[in-house]
Parts: structure tokens; sequence; C-alpha cells
């Protein structure tokens, strides 16, 4: 017993300097937003005035912020569809044996090697209706042009879209990875057994990737949550509501009007969706193990 907690005292001195390094960069601020969440701070001031949750309050009764909330739901899940099927597709497609296939790897990573805030810049004014080229290709085609960021109905796809070519190589060399650990010898006995390409993906490929895909499920759930960047750049959360995310809705309560308590309020209550969010995903997605099933 004496030599068992001589080691693990040991273990845990090889831990604590990642966890001093945790408590420096995420508990700290994140204990310091909760407590600003209960003041009414106006940047420049010297000091808040303890208002208890009477920033809650007013958050909770305004119509605004509910919308920030169907907005960032939408704007997760849809990446989130979108990122899991079109990545897996393509790593499918670049895991076959074909020529040219070393060359369209290589490819795939372009979208990941552009900043985006050149990528954002860009694509905001290669998508104006009148001088933007696609709707000047949309034009010659069906002799009409879309207002891809300035329309209700087009902005949250046309971003959504954007975001999801934007982490496309993340997504497919993850899953490419997983599919070449699957020996080939599986399913050259699945096709003497007569079965096809669609049942060797429902029987063989998707049961072996669901680890994987559940792992980066999870990640694509936090990191579109809190996007920021993209939508900012290109929409700066129009029009009207509609791309104001909880994200957009902090940095503008926080840095446009500067009331930095209500702005800190909201990102609590952001942060407690994204926990109850990660909550059901990992209690109701998780996949099971093998002594389980």
């Amino acid at each position: 017993m004496k030599r068992y907690k001589r080691v693990s005292l040991v273990t845990y001195l090889y831990i604590l300097p990642i966890l001093v390094l945790i408590g420096i960069i995420f508990i700290y601020p994140l204990s310091q937003v909760l407590i600003s969440s209960f003041y009414n701070i106006r940047l420049g001031a010297q000091e808040g005035i303890f208002v208890g949750l009477d920033n809650y309050r007013l958050i909770f009764s305004e119509p605004v912020f509910w919308k920030s909330v169907r907005s960032s739901l939408i704007w997760t899940f849809g990446n989130l569809i979108l990122q899991l099927i079109i990545p897996l597709g393509v790593a499918i497609l670049l895991n076959q044996k074909l020529r040219g296939m070393h060359f369209a790897r290589t490819l795939i990573l372009l979208p990941w090697i552009i900043p985006m805030v050149a990528l954002a810049v860009s694509m905001r004014w290669m998508l104006l209706p009148g001088i933007g080229i696609f709707n000047e290709i949309l034009k010659n085609i069906i002799g009409t042009q879309i207002s891809f960021l300035g329309s209700k109905s087009a902005a949250m796809p046309t971003l959504i879209i954007l975001n999801t070519w934007k982490w496309l190589p993340f997504g497919t060399l993850l899953i490419l990875t997983a599919l070449q650990t699957i020996p080939r010898e599986v399913y050259e006995a699945a096709r003497v057994d007569g079965a096809n390409f669609w049942k060797q993906f429902i029987y063989i490929t998707f049961p072996l990737l669901g680890k994987v895909i559940w792992f980066m499920g999870y990640l694509i759930l936090v990191w579109n949550f809190n996007t920021f960047d993209t939508i900012w750049l290109t929409t700066e959360g129009g029009p009207g509501h509609i791309m104001q995310t909880l994200t957009i809705l902090v940095y503008r309560r926080a840095f446009k009007v500067f009331r930095l308590g209500e702005g800190a309020a909201i990102a609590t209550i952001g942060a407690a969706l994204l926990m109850v969010m990660g909550i059901l995903y990992f209690k109701f997605l998780s996949p099971k193990r093998e002594d389980e099933s």
C-alpha cells in the first residue's frame, strides 16, 4: 500500500503542471466571466455594481436572445450534419485505388491552409449580387441572381456550406486515416459473399468507423457552436438577426454597446447550453463497448 501511494503521488506530481495550466487558461477566465455576469459593468467604468440575477432576467425577457439561441442551434446542427456526411463520402472516394488519388489527397488540404480572414473577405465579395463571380455565373445560366449573404433565406445555408468547405480537410483526413486501418481482406471476403458497395458500407465500413465519427462529431459540435470569425467577417450577424448566434450576440453586447455584465451573462448561458448538449451527446450517442453489446 505504501508503494502504491508513492506511485500515485508521483503520478499526480507529473500531471500537476498540466492542471495548473488548465486552471490558468480555462478555469480562471470562466470563473471571472461567471462573476462578471452578476454585475452591471460598463466599459471604462472603474468598478461594476452588483445586480444579482438582473442581467439574466433582462436577457431571458429579450426576444433577440431567443432568436440567437435558435440561430445557434440551426448553425451548429446544420454544420454537424454536413461536416459528418460530406467528409465521409470524400474519404471513401479518396480511399479507392484510382489514378490521381495521391494528387487529390494533397488537393483536399487547400481549404485548410487558406486563412479564415482571407477566405471570408474574398467570399464576401465573390457572393455579392451584381459584381460577384457566383452571381455572374447564375445570371448567365438561369438569368437571375441571388443575394447569398443579404437574403434571410439564403444567408444561413450559404455560410453553412462555406464553413463546411473550410473544415472539409479535417474530417476527410481523420476518416481516411481510419479507413486505411481496415484490412482489404475484409472487403474482399464480403464481395465473395455477394455484398455490394452499400452492404459493405452498412455492415463493415460504418461500424468500424463508429468511434472515429462519434469523436469527430463531438469536436464539430463544440467548434461550430463557438464559431465567430466566419459569421462576423461575412455578415456581421445579419441580415436582421438570422446569423446572430450567441457568440455574435456576446460580442455585440459587450464590445459594441459596452454592457460587459450582460455579455458575460450571455456567455455563461451559452457555456451552460453547450455543456448540456455535450452531456446529451455523450449519453445518447456514445458508441457501445464491445462487452456491453
